[in-house]
């Protein structure tokens, strides 16, 4: 019985293909991928090879896996940022929100209509103002710099034009910041968010 095992062991191991290409003598620096193609058939709805896997492929490998380096396994798409709108005074800033829970509500919060908030300067590099609701956060200790947009304590927007460390949760990034230190030490003490220009 122990032989009998051994065997079906040994068989099942073998897979009862060809065994793998070997490399030429004439290229050493090449190394082999005998079970990955590079003209493997795309897959159906479901994820899953077509019958019979395609040339390169093993016969006895389980259908619908991603081999490592197997053409046609598509890297994951990173999320598009949401753009948010700052319109301080008569000019109007870009930002690309990031993408966190933090800032996924405040782009939740602005689907309703714009918000405009009370602001006002503190210290000489940035200007903050009360949301109309406190936003999930997610502090660490960090250095602003101008153009940058944090939550502070959860229920405070700061708008940086300067530099300070303090511990925020970033909400995004003025995409363009010429202008921006003369909008925000201004007088103006409002401002208004929105995702729409």
């Amino acid at each position: 019985m122990l032989p009998a095992l051994a065997l079906t062991l040994f068989l099942a191991g073998c897979g009862g293909g060809d065994p793998p290409p070997a490399l030429p003598d004439s290229a050493p620096d090449q190394t082999a991928a005998p079970f990955v193609s590079d003209s493997l058939p795309p897959k159906d709805a479901d994820g899953a090879q077509p019958e019979g896997g395609g040339s390169g492929s093993r016969k006895d490998a389980p259908q619908g896996t991603d081999e490592p380096g197997a053409a046609g396994s598509a890297a994951p798409q990173e999320e598009e940022s949401a753009v948010l709108y700052i319109q301080i005074g008569d000019k109007t800033f870009t930002a690309a929100l990031e993408q966190n829970p933090s800032a996924r509500a405040l782009a939740a919060l602005l689907e309703e209509g714009p918000v405009t908030i009370e602001a006002e300067n503190f210290g000489g590099f940035e200007k903050v103002g009360a949301l109309p609701q406190a936003l999930p956060r997610s502090d660490v200790q960090t250095t602003a710099q101008p153009g940058d947009v944090m939550l502070y304590q959860g229920d405070s927007i700061v708008l940086f034009y300067g530099s300070n460390s303090w511990a925020y949760t970033k909400l995004g990034r003025i995409t363009d910041t010429a202008g921006l230190e003369e909008a925000l030490s201004g007088d103006e003490t409002s401002l208004t968010l929105s995702l729409e220009p």
